[in-house]
């Protein structure tokens, strides 16, 4: 199988989650969960507490709760990853073992989910940016909780990285971004 859903990251990629993941951790973060195969495959790979988030829910609704099913440890946020960290940040929750972007974000982004959500064991899996707000071209790298590039590629197998652009940006181009598809940003007070 050459990617598992139109909204995750090529099979290659979580093949290489497998293989560098810290053993004992069991939570997971997985952002732009869509229809949930993400979340299936951090499953399969032995996460058992997973949040999943994607701003929109009806990809989720629609494959997850109507048409498959969705073990209790598994919590879904119908929010976008800036709600969700500042949701997050005031509950005092656990940070996670692993977290998984199935969008493009940019590298500044990346960074603050390395340093405040992931353990200090943890990984961030993420397609970043080449270069801040080009989102044309992505390079997959694997993250610790300190920012350092564990594993990167700009190539999966025969996959060139890229990626739906980060809908919260305000530099977002194409149909996924929210003049297109009705998604309102954070305001900041």
């Amino acid at each position: 199988v050459a990617s598992r859903d139109t909204n995750i990251s090529p099979k290659e990629v979580y093949d290489t989650i497998l293989k560098l993941q810290k053993k004992g951790g069991t939570r997971a973060l997985d952002v732009g969960a869509g229809a949930g195969v993400s979340t299936q495959v951090l499953w399969e790979l032995g996460y058992r507490d997973i949040d999943a988030l994607d701003w929109s829910g009806e990809a989720w609704r629609e494959n997850v709760e109507n048409k498959g099913y969705c073990p209790p440890t598994v919590h879904f946020y119908e929010l976008d990853d800036e709600r969700f960290l500042k949701q997050w940040k005031s509950s005092g929750a656990e940070k996670y073992d692993v977290v998984a972007f199935n969008f493009a974000v940019n590298p500044n982004k990346a960074l603050l989910f390395c340093k405040e959500v992931v353990k200090d064991n943890g990984i961030l899996l993420a397609p970043i940016n080449a270069q801040t707000d080009y989102w044309m071209k992505q390079t997959y790298k694997l993250l610790d909780s300190k920012g350092n590039i564990l594993w990167s590629a700009n190539d999966v197998g025969a996959w060139s990285v890229q990626f739906q652009p980060d809908v919260t940006q305000d530099t977002c181009q194409g149909i996924w971004c929210s003049q297109f598809n009705g998604f309102t940003k954070l305001k900041e007070n």
